[in-house]
């Protein structure tokens, strides 16, 4: 029997799809198998412009019970996308969520909103992340350098005085089973504090889409609030990045 959640939300989950409209909707399915005791809303907002995606989405998603669907007529941009629906953000809490993400646990919301409503003073959590592969991604990074992001998609990266470097950029010494504070987090899955999100302003509107998530997490520690990698919850995505390549396509 369907457990009936309180009419006020909670939690507001923003899924942004381009180009992965069919696993959208899985990940919107296991969305709505979650197991809580508190209200939230989804938003699926299809960023796309073409008609085979809305009728996709339609067809398969339209009618849900807390779910809104928005279509966009063209690509505005992951940011833009984002911070344009500001006025639907309902609760406490506001999780941003790649459209290949798949939350197969059915408590993994509980798990972490409860996370957050002990502790204070983290602003922001993003929990483990598995790609198709059953590799765990990189989803922790250091504070961003200019010369790293070269190095890391040339053949500088080889270079014994950078290779080192390079490689605790990209956190190859983390404990991914650890909970931990981090620098920031790759914006995929995270869950932030409305309040914050609301004080910050969303997304950085100066980026398209790279560089928004640091940013982000800048701007949560800026404000005295922690960024913490939380493994206790594992999602699963698809390992496909747009920003993989050489660094002309970077």
């Amino acid at each position: 029997m369907k457990v009936k959640l309180p009419e006020k939300n909670k939690l507001t989950i923003i899924i942004l799809n381009y180009s992965k409209t069919k696993r959208v909707v899985e990940n919107v399915d296991l969305l709505l198998k979650q197991r809580v005791d508190f209200g939230y809303k989804i938003i699926v907002i299809d960023n796309s412009g073409k008609q085979e995606n809305v009728k996709i989405l339609k067809d398969n998603l339209d009618n849900r019970e807390n779910l809104e669907l928005i279509f966009n007529q063209e690509n505005l941009g992951y940011i833009k996308a984002h911070n344009l629906i500001k006025n639907k953000i309902e609760g406490e809490y506001v999780l941003i969520l790649n459209p290949d993400m798949l939350i197969k646990e059915e408590k993994s919301l509980a798990k972490m909103v409860k996370y957050l409503d002990k502790n204070s003073k983290i602003g922001m959590i993003g929990p483990k992340q598995i790609n198709d592969d059953g590799k765990v991604a990189m989803t922790v990074r250091g504070w961003p350098k200019f010369y790293l992001q070269v190095a890391r998609r040339t053949f500088l990266r080889n270079l014994p005085i950078l290779k080192k470097m390079v490689e605790r950029d990209e956190m190859k010494h983390l404990d991914y089973n650890k909970i931990q504070d981090v620098d920031w987090l790759q914006s995929s899955c995270i869950l932030i504090r409305k309040k914050l999100w609301d004080e910050i302003g969303g997304f950085d509107e100066n980026y398209f889409l790279f560089m928004s998530d640091p940013e982000i997490c800048f701007q949560v520690w800026r404000r005295g609030f922690r960024v913490v990698y939380y493994p206790e919850v594992k999602v699963f995505a698809d390992g496909k990045r747009l920003s993989e390549g050489g660094f002309l396509t970077f």
